[in-house]
């Protein structure tokens, strides 16, 4: 029986991506640290936008800058961690999931589109108000 030469086939590459995880970490894939220059920045401003259910993240050198995230260079990667952000916004993780992100040149961030995430059920607390969250209190 003649030797039969196994080629596999080349991955298929895919867009830059960052990965959301329960503990509120995103971190950013080796091709969004290139395509988005990430490791230029210090710090990122996060933002969302509750309509089309999109995470917006902008890159900054200033780490003075009002509510800065400290980005975290791990070998290739970058990431940052903002739990109190996902929970703000009632967006919840339970398992680590990847999304594809890409360039908002008008507003200079990087956006995530996170339709599949669920959002959590109840009320958000109003800021000040003192008031809890109304999800599962007891009558």
């Amino acid at each position: 029986m003649a030797f039969e030469k196994f080629v596999p086939e080349p991955k298929k590459s895919h867009g830059p991506r960052a990965t959301i995880r329960p503990s509120g970490l995103i971190s950013f894939d080796a091709n969004a640290v290139e395509t988005f220059k990430l490791d230029r920045a210090t710090h990122a401003l996060l933002f969302f936008d509750k309509t089309k259910k999109r995470i917006g993240v902008k890159p900054v050198t200033d780490p003075g800058e009002e509510a800065a995230f400290r980005l975290v260079r791990r070998r290739r990667t970058v990431g940052l961690k903002a739990p109190e952000f996902f929970k703000h916004f009632g967006l919840s993780v339970e398992t680590p999931k990847s999304f594809e992100t890409h360039d908002d040149e008008s507003e200079g961030m990087i956006v995530i589109d996170v339709r599949p995430l669920k959002l959590k059920r109840g009320r958000r607390p109003q800021r000040g108000s003192g008031r809890r969250a109304t999800a599962g209190r007891s009558r």
